[in-house]
């Protein structure tokens, strides 16, 4: 079953924070844990496009608190989006911003309108990125109360986070939010 749904079932797949900041080795929150994840990323977001699905992804904008602590140019390179995904999304994608953990209520307005004909009718919508305890679940819970309707899905193979820890305990709480854990 899991094969066939990683095939391309899914219609609807986002990606969360792919950018410079948790994936590039310069990047401010920078971990080990990211490269384990990305060739798998890569791989997801090109079966994606493949099977022809709707790809969304989130990119966070860093607040302005944020520049009395370090340069534009920091802020700049942090919130660009991973070269490893960059065409990728840039192409095939609809990105969303966001500051903070989750998509605020304008971006989950569009995301409804954009493709509530596309979740009624497929109802599949598959989770990756990160980090799992933090980005993921506060966006998994935003388009679970957008589209309740919706079969929502996370890839624990293709999501992370720095404490494993908690990682676990998210996919944990997630699996009883009728959020589906695949491998």
């Amino acid at each position: 079953m899991i094969e066939i749904f990683l095939t391309g079932c899914v219609k609807i797949l986002i990606v969360i924070d792919a950018q410079n900041d948790t994936f590039d080795r310069r990047g401010t929150n920078f971990a080990e844990w990211a490269k384990v994840i990305e060739d798998g990323l890569a791989k997801r977001i090109d079966l994606a496009i493949e099977n022809n699905e709707s790809i969304l992804y989130t990119k966070n904008l860093y607040p302005d608190f944020e520049y009395k602590e370090r340069s534009a140019e920091s802020i700049k390179f942090d919130e660009a989006i991973y070269p490893g995904f960059y065409t990728r999304l840039e192409k095939h994608g609809d990105e969303y911003t966001k500051t903070f953990y989750g998509i605020p209520p304008t971006e989950a307005k569009n995301i409804y309108e954009n493709y509530k004909d596309e979740v009624e009718t497929n109802q599949m919508i598959e989770f990756i990125g990160v980090e799992t305890n933090v980005c993921v679940l506060a966006n998994i819970m935003v388009i679970q109360n957008i589209f309740p309707e919706a079969n929502i899905t996370i890839n624990k193979n293709l999501v992370a986070a720095a404490s494993d820890d908690l990682h676990d305990k998210t996919l944990e709480i997630l699996s009883n939010m009728n959020v589906f854990i695949a491998e």
